[in-house]
C-alpha cells in the first residue's frame, strides 16, 4: 500500500513538473531550436541573450507588481484578522448573519462586477492606476482574508482575552498585544496566500488597465503576438514572472505549513 501511496506521489510530482521543465528549457533556447526542436529536448547551446533582454523588459513591471500586490495583501490579512476578532467576539444575534455574508462574498466571482468596479474606478480617478488595481485586490481579498482569520482565530483560548480584560485593556489594546502576536503563523499563511494570488491574478488588471505595464500577467501576456509568437521571449518573460511567488513561498513556507498545520488541527 505504501509502494502505490509513494508511486501517486511521484506521478503527481512529474505531471507538475514536467510543464516547469518545458518552461525552463524554452527559455535558454534560441528562437531557431524554439521553433525546431521537440519542446522536451534541451538546447544543444544555452541563449541567455535573450533571458537578459527579457530581464530588462519586466524589471519594472515586476516592481509596479510588487508595489500593488505586498500591500493588498497585508493590508487585507490586517482588515481580515480586524473583523474576524470582531466576529469572534461579537454577542449580537446578527453575528450568523454576518459570517454568512463574509462566505458568501468569499465565493463571489470576479466578473459579477467587473462593470460596476471599473465605473467605480473611473469616478473617484483610479482607473489605469496601480492604486485602482491596489483597492480592487484589496476589496476582493478582505473577505477571504477576515474568513480565514476566522478559522484561526477560533482556535486562541478565551483566557487570554479574559486575562487581558481583567488588567482593564481595551479592545485595540486587546487585539493589537493579546490577540494578533498569537495570530502570527496564520497571518503571515493568509498574506502569503494572498500576495501569491495577487501576483498571479490576470482578470483584475486586465479590467482595469489601458497598457500591459501595470502587471506582470499583463507583461508576460502582451508577449502573445497577432500575427506570431517568440515563443523564447514567451517563456523567458512567464519563466521570470513566476520566480518571485515562488522565492516568497521558499522564504515563508514553513510559517505557511505551520498555519495550515493550526487550521487542519481545528485549534486542538
Amino acid at each position: 500500500m505504501r509502494f502505490v501511496v509513494h508511486l501517486l506521489i511521484v506521478l503527481i510530482g512529474a505531471l507538475w513538473i514536467l510543464p516547469l521543465y518545458v518552461l525552463v528549457i524554452g527559455a535558454f533556447k534560441p528562437l531557431s531550436e524554439v521553433l525546431t526542436t521537440p519542446v522536451f529536448q534541451p538546447s544543444s547551446a544555452v541563449d541567455f541573450a535573450t533571458m537578459v533582454k527579457v530581464a530588462g523588459e519586466l524589471a519594472p513591471v515586476l516592481l509596479n507588481t510588487a508595489v500593488v500586490v505586498i500591500p493588498s495583501a497585508i493590508g487585507a490579512a490586517l482588515i481580515g484578522a480586524l473583523g474576524a476578532y470582531a466576529l469572534w467576539r461579537a454577542t449580537t444575534r446578527l453575528k450568523d448573519i454576518f459570517m454568512v455574508l463574509v462566505a458568501i462574498a468569499t465565493y463571489l466571482p470576479y466578473q459579477s462586477a467587473v462593470v460596476p468596479l471599473a465605473r467605480f474606478m473611473t469616478q473617484i480617478g483610479l482607473f489605469d492606476t496601480l492604486y485602482g488595481i491596489a483597492l480592487a485586490l484589496l476589496i476582493f481579498f478582505i473577505p477571504f482574508a477576515t474568513l480565514m482569520m476566522l478559522i484561526f482565530i477560533t482556535a486562541l483560548p478565551r483566557a487570554v482575552v479574559e486575562a487581558a480584560e481583567v488588567d482593564g485593556a481595551g479592545e485595540f489594546t486587546i487585539f493589537a498585544r493579546a490577540v494578533l502576536p498569537l495570530l502570527g503563523p496564520a497571518f503571515t499563511s493568509t498574506a502569503t496566500y494572498l500576495t501569491i494570488n495577487g501576483w498571479n491574478n490576470f482578470f483584475i488588471p486586465l479590467v482595469l488597465s489601458r497598457t500591459y505595464n501595470n502587471h506582470i500577467t499583463l507583461k508576460v501576456f502582451s508577449y502573445v503576438g497577432q500575427s506570431g509568437n517568440l515563443y523564447n521571449e514567451m517563456f523567458s518573460a512567464a519563466f521570470i514572472a513566476s520566480l518571485p511567488p515562488l522565492l516568497l513561498f521558499i522564504a515563508l513556507g514553513r510559517y505557511f505549513i505551520r498555519g495550515l498545520l493550526i487550521l487542519g488541527s481545528g485549534g486542538k
